[in-house]
């Protein structure tokens, strides 16, 4: 794990280096490919990681769930077509819920379940909140965009202030119960040291996808595999990556069109982070329930 985590900071830091000689557009660019080929994938598993929850009771049901997943993901797109302001502040809390809780993996059962997630939630909040801080008028721009509305200004900075400030709060009453709480205080404070550097250095697009790619979407294939396969090697990887390929394809190319037919900047932007919401609702429930899975296994042991 320490392995795995030095070559993340390192790569972290050595693409932000590499950010001084390639063109903003360029480094877009490469965010979006970075994104689509290891970010999507992530999440494109998600019907094998449903099958292995059920013990195999998902061959019975295969094309119904795969219905009612492509299903949640309609939906979500048509929700955030005529909500989009609503879309995008579920979108902006599952999220935040869904990063915190890939870094901090909390299993105290004296702890109350809703209390853990909120303090996850908030993990994340803050994270979002920093990088919307240092990128305010991009961001902007995007809202406006994806909510056809106008925004003079969003308090960005207030709301990273007072998520940090609440994390501080909910993290000393779960320290005070939980020692292995205790223990990743350390760890995750360092991380947001790192992604504040990261966020502040790099732009919006660069910065995103380099957190994206390396700080959630690997370690989260990790767990995957060690859930699907119960051990991470070359053969699990490669096994994970072939049974990704088909909802992978479907993704990647849907984010490729987007991104050939249509001109304007912002507006791709806010497609691509439309289509990201809509993948991002189901996905969050399944990884939430994976790990559920997990700690009752751990439990029982």
């Amino acid at each position: 794990m320490e392995n795995a985590l030095h070559i993340r900071i390192l790569l972290t830091f050595f693409m932000l280096w590499l950010s001084n000689f390639i063109t903003i557009e360029n480094q877009q660019l490469i965010g979006f490919v970075g994104i689509s080929l290891l970010g999507i994938i992530h999440g494109a598993n998600d019907l094998v990681l449903v099958k292995k929850i059920r013990g195999g009771f998902f061959e019975k049901n295969k094309l119904a769930d795969l219905i009612k997943y492509c299903g949640i993901v309609v939906l979500g797109m048509a929700f955030f077509y005529v909500y989009p302001a609503l879309g995008l502040l579920l979108f902006i809390i599952i999220s935040s819920y869904h990063f915190g809780n890939q870094h901090w993996k909390l299993q105290n059962n004296r702890i109350q379940k809703w209390f853990s997630h909120l303090f996850q939630g908030v993990y994340g909040l803050l994270v979002l909140g920093i990088l919307f801080s240092f990128h305010e008028q991009e961001v902007l721009a995007i809202i406006q965009t994806i909510t056809r509305s106008s925004f003079s200004n969003l308090l960005f900075t207030e709301i990273t202030v007072f998520s940090g400030l609440l994390l501080i709060i909910l993290g000393a009453i779960l320290a005070s119960n939980d020692a292995s709480f205790r223990s990743l205080i350390g760890i995750n404070f360092f991380y947001l040291v790192v992604f504040a550097v990261l966020f502040y250095n790099a732009g919006l697009i660069w910065g995103f996808s380099m957190y994206f790619v390396l700080w959630h979407s690997i370690p989260s294939i990790q767990d995957q595999i060690k859930f699907l396969y119960g051990v991470e090697n070359r053969t699990s990887w490669i096994t994970y990556i072939r049974s990704s390929i088909l909802y992978w394809s479907i993704a990647v190319s849907g984010m490729a069109i987007a991104y050939i037919g249509i001109d304007n900047d912002t507006l791709f932007k806010a497609v691509f982070f439309s289509l990201m919401a809509a993948i991002t609702f189901p996905h969050t429930l399944i990884i939430a329930w994976m790990q559920n899975t997990v700690q009752k296994k751990t439990q029982l042991l």
